[in-house]
């Protein structure tokens, strides 16, 4: 035990004057009476009651020597030994599983109220701010010693369905304050990977262990290879200490109509993955519920959209279609996500002609000039080098063997991206816009290069073509929350996406390719000149699922919680004083 104002310790002192007031008697005066028998009743009756009127002035007495004792100690503000007195940040947890129950109650609430009693304990006598966590750090409070502004923060606090980033905390440090001026307590149920905290940020854990299943991963493909059918597969994790028996219903539709029960038996910790057959793999919107009533509800359903068939629709324009057009056809007969045109194309696919089209993909341009450069004579000697390593147009394909036969001298627009070129800075193959057009460029006779024979070459226009519609990545069926994904867009710098989340009236929009991370569990729609595209958002986090994590402890040094004790001993000396007073009106009436 510690004191902050031990000068007060001089208020003992009063103690002396008090004691005083109650021994030191007042002599009587001597009165002469006329009748002394009249006296004797009453000094008979005084002689009984003298012991407990002495009694009686000692308890009054001790009384207030109690109530002067608690005054003084708490004047001198004591404090609990080891409780550094630093200003405080008080960082909450509010991952997804910190809306487990336990006890009744959820975790979150378990943390609040730890907080608060925290903030209690400070007494506007130091600083404190207070944030919450989750994928990433959001003051909800900045340093301040008011603690309605502090515990208001407290309450703010919303459950939400990310899963917990220790990165997160990297930002848990001020940069205009040092770690000497400041503590920094984290709250939180343990659930993920606090050994790698910093040393400097102590945790205080709450929560117990909790039975609890949900997926970890869920996914719904069609199956190219069986018209009509899907695939269906998920991984459950358990924090069961036993085998649990229970089924996996599958629903489609906004009406939930039942496809598929699946008997499944889930050990203890996280369980090899699953595979199954839809014999009606319909598009829209799938859910997978476990039959179960556990600790936490956000991962008993896994939320899966099947995409609907869109092909993207291929033109060819060519003197010689026949390679061209078997390119489209190549995927048109097995995934179907190319379909041959001859009108309303999305891409048009060129040879040897600058085409007036939206989305192109042109090979061997002629010379001269167009809107996707001046072209002028051949180059010899061409040997490739790949400029944007990684990029969506060259998946699947080893251009640096290619010879690039027929390549010509380029004068790019300005704005256009190389994605391969050789050793003389010939462009080979490049992305070039005009306001809304867009098309890429290889810069090669197939024919001379024998290119219509490669493996490669329909692969190459697949990938052409779904670049330009902005379909780099198949959307997945359904998507951990804290992830990103790319939006099929047809300009990757000022293209508008309107997102709704559940159908909710209030939509957003994004601009760019990127959407994320995501941050809440749902179904969600995409809109944009592409066309609607959806996907379902889950938690899918082991992490988050299992609850426990014995291994962490509470690393916190000791801190004041609860009202102050100087507040306690204040309310303790009034009580006494309450009491003295009833005891003196007792008296003074009996």
């Amino acid at each position: 035990m510690s004191f902050l104002h031990p000068g007060y310790f001089l208020t003992f002192l009063a103690l002396a004057p008090l004691i005083a007031m109650y021994l030191l008697k007042v002599r009587p005066t001597r009165k002469p009476v006329t009748a002394f028998f009249l006296w004797e009743a009453v000094f008979d009756q005084k002689k009984n009651t003298a012991l407990f009127n002495r009694l009686r002035d000692l308890w009054s007495l001790l009384l207030l020597a109690l109530a002067l004792t608690a005054v003084t100690l708490a004047l001198t503000e004591p404090q609990i030994t080891g409780d550094r007195q630093k200003d405080l940040l008080l960082i909450i947890d509010h991952s997804a599983s910190m809306n487990a129950l336990d006890h009744g109650q959820s975790r979150l609430d378990a943390a609040r109220k730890a907080a608060t009693d925290i903030l209690r304990g400070l007494n506007g006598n130091r600083q404190a701010a207070v944030a919450s966590v989750g994928m990433d750090l959001r003051y909800e409070s900045h340093f301040t010693t008011s603690p309605r502004t502090l515990l208001d923060a407290v309450r703010r606090i919303e459950p939400s369905d990310e899963p917990f980033r220790s990165e997160a905390l990297a930002n848990a440090v001020p940069p205009d304050m040092t770690i000497d001026q400041y503590r920094i307590i984290l709250i939180s149920d343990g659930c993920c990977a606090h050994e790698a905290l910093d040393e400097r940020i102590e945790l205080i854990k709450i929560g117990t262990k909790q039975d609890n299943i949900g997926f970890v991963a869920c996914d719904l493909q069609r199956l190219s290879d069986q018209p009509g059918q899907a695939g269906l597969y998920f991984r459950l994790a358990s924090s069961f200490d036993r085998l649990v028996d229970t089924d996996v219903t599958l629903t489609w539709g906004p009406n939930d109509a039942i496809a598929k029960v699946i008997p499944v038996t889930v050990q203890p910790g996280i369980n090899a993955s699953e595979v199954y057959t839809l014999e009606a793999g319909e598009p829209g919107p799938w859910t997978a519920t476990l039959g179960i009533d556990d600790a936490l509800a956000l991962d008993n359903r896994a939320l899966m959209i099947l995409q609907p068939q869109r092909p993207i629709r291929v033109q060819v324009v060519c003197d010689e279609p026949f390679f061209l057009t078997h390119s489209i056809l190549a995927f048109a007969r097995t995934s179907g996500d190319l379909t041959c045109v001859t009108d309303g194309a999305d891409v048009v696919l060129a040879s040897g002609v600058i085409p007036d089209a939206q989305q192109a993909v042109i090979f061997n341009p002629p010379e001269g000039t167009s809107w996707c450069g001046r072209f002028g004579s051949e180059v010899d000697r061409v040997r490739a080098q790949v400029q944007v390593q990684d990029h969506p147009v060259l998946r699947h394909c080893d251009i640096e063997t290619l010879p690039f036969i027929g390549a010509r001298q380029v004068e790019l627009p300005e704005g256009s991206l190389v994605i391969a070129k050789n050793t003389d800075e010939v462009p080979l193959i490049y992305r070039v816009r005009d306001n809304e057009r867009s098309a890429l460029v290889i810069n090669m006779d197939p024919q001379d290069s024998e290119f219509y024979y490669s493996a490669w070459f329909p692969v190459l226009v697949y990938n052409a073509a779904g670049t330009l519609m902005g379909r780099q990545q198949p959307l997945a069926s359904a998507v951990p929350t804290g992830q990103s994904v790319e939006i099929p867009t047809l300009d990757l710098d000022n293209e508008t996406t309107e997102v709704r989340i559940n159908d909710q009236r209030e939509a957003f929009r994004i601009h760019g390719q990127i959407y994320g991370p995501i941050r809440r569990i749902g179904f969600h729609s995409l809109n944009n000149r592409t066309g609607q595209w959806s996907f379902g958002a889950d938690l899918f986090s082991p992490q988050e699922t299992l609850l426990n994590n014995p291994e962490t402890q509470t690393t916190a040094n000791a801190i004041r919680r609860g009202r102050p004790m100087s507040v306690l001993l204040a309310g303790l000396a009034i009580a006494l004083l309450l009491a003295e007073a009833i005891l003196y009106h007792l008296r003074k009436v009996g």
